[in-house]
């Protein structure tokens, strides 16, 4: 297994999102994977479910799920996108949707650069000071470019599931 450096470089912004009392909840989970793929341009091959939970009590469902998007930039670093997204909900009352509830949706974004860290000279004290001055005098500029990737990801997903939330109706 090969072995890396990993260094993260996080948005400005994340994505926090709490709407109650919505129609079938559980869409909101294709409509982030739709911005990712759509408005994000993320392939559909790079995102995934990293985990899902859904546990029943009475008439009560709660959801928990990560979704996951990569997108690779060049051939150290990539975009990585991680979404939190938690539902409660019951069946609705109203025979026009099936479940009524509440979400809550948590994102982060950051730059993920994996350096390797195969051979001596690579592990070595000179290789790590050159790698340093690289990162700061050449592959920052680049790097910065990546971070307003995704920033500008963070901003389309809370925009557009807020855009989302903004046209469902409200449940009593």
């Amino acid at each position: 297994m090969a072995k890396y450096l990993r260094i993260d470089d996080f948005a400005d912004i994340s994505v926090n999102i709490n709407a109650e009392s919505i129609p079938d909840p559980q869409e909101a989970l294709n409509e982030a994977v739709r911005i990712l793929r759509y408005e994000c341009n993320v392939d559909k091959d790079d995102i995934t479910e990293k985990q899902y939970q859904h546990k029943k009590q009475g008439e009560t469902e709660k959801i928990f799920s990560e979704i996951r998007a990569y997108e690779p930039k060049d051939k150290y670093s990539h975009v990585f996108v991680k979404l939190k997204i938690f539902i409660e909900m019951k069946p609705a009352k109203n025979e026009e949707y099936d479940y009524v509830g509440d979400i809550e949706v948590n994102g982060t974004a950051r730059v993920r650069t994996h350096y390797p860290q195969e051979s001596w000279l690579q592990q070595s004290i000179l290789w790590h000071a050159f790698r340093t001055f690289y990162e700061k005098m050449i592959y920052g500029d680049i790097k910065q470019v990546f971070i307003e990737d995704c920033n500008k990801y963070m901003r389309k997903i809370r925009d557009g599931l807020k855009s989302y939330f903004d046209m469902l109706p409200v449940i009593q």
